[in-house]
């Protein structure tokens, strides 16, 4: 009998690094269903109008889909300049990104985590600022720790089930939400990322997509910086602008 094809569910995949999973997974055979706000997904991809803080939409998809082999949540906001310190922060902000980006990841995982089968995966999407510091962004900041926590903590209760679960973390990516800060990157002498240069989505997609198929079948419990060596730079150490090797 032939070889069942592979089901994954992205959400936040109609745009950003997501999006860009969703085209890996698709171009590596995967059926795909994609979950955003946004009214298209990559083309290919079974697209589903989903907020994902609304439980009973995601709920409702998942009825829908069925079996999987693998989640990725990768829905996410970063609601600068309304983030901010404690002292400044819009309270609103505050709701809206935990809502987001912790809560609509805690009930991706409810809803998909029954549907998946013996030997799924489940791939969050932290951030560098879930592992280290990142500063004016408190709501951001704490709800990729979370994410961080959480899926440590996922990738101990499920095992037993054989499902392995895994956290990306990606540092500066050359996606919408950077918007605004290209510029900046550009024009400053010293940088204190080492590799000088923001990610690629697909840079940061192929680790994702990897980390859902079949060659990672030992990886579980990870967190992954996908930044450049931005988190090896404890130091915050400035880098001069590379030039030619002597």
């Amino acid at each position: 009998m032939p070889e069942t094809t592979r089901v994954a569910v992205v959400t936040g995949g109609g745009a950003g690094i997501g999006g860009t999973t969703a085209e890996h997974l698709l171009r590596a055979g995967w059926t795909v269903h994609t979950l955003d706000l946004g009214p298209t997904g990559p083309e290919g991809a079974h697209h589903h109008v989903v907020d994902v803080a609304d439980e009973a939409a995601q709920l409702a998809v998942a009825d829908e889909v069925g079996p999987v082999d693998a989640l990725v949540t990768a829905a996410g906001i970063n609601l600068r300049p309304h983030d901010g310190p404690a002292q400044r922060l819009d309270l609103g902000a505050w709701h809206q990104t935990l809502d987001v980006n912790l809560t609509g990841t805690m009930l991706s995982v409810r809803a998909f985590y029954p549907r998946l089968r013996d030997a799924g995966a489940i791939v969050t999407l932290g951030s560098v600022a879930g592992i280290g510091a990142m500063t004016w962004a408190d709501a951001y900041t704490a709800s990729k720790g979370a994410i961080v926590a959480l899926t440590r903590s996922w990738a101990v209760d499920y095992a037993r089930y054989g499902i392995r679960v895994n956290c990306v973390c990606p540092g500066s990516t050359e996606t919408a939400m950077m918007d605004g800060v290209r510029e900046a990157f550009a024009e400053d002498s010293q940088v204190q990322l080492p590799q000088q240069r923001m990610a690629t989505r697909d840079e940061v997609a192929s680790v994702v997509a990897f980390l859902c198929g079949p060659d990672s079948t030992y990886v579980s419990g990870a967190v992954v910086p996908v930044d450049g060596g931005a988190t090896a730079n404890v130091g915050g150490m400035p880098f001069p602008r590379r030039r030619p090797r002597p």
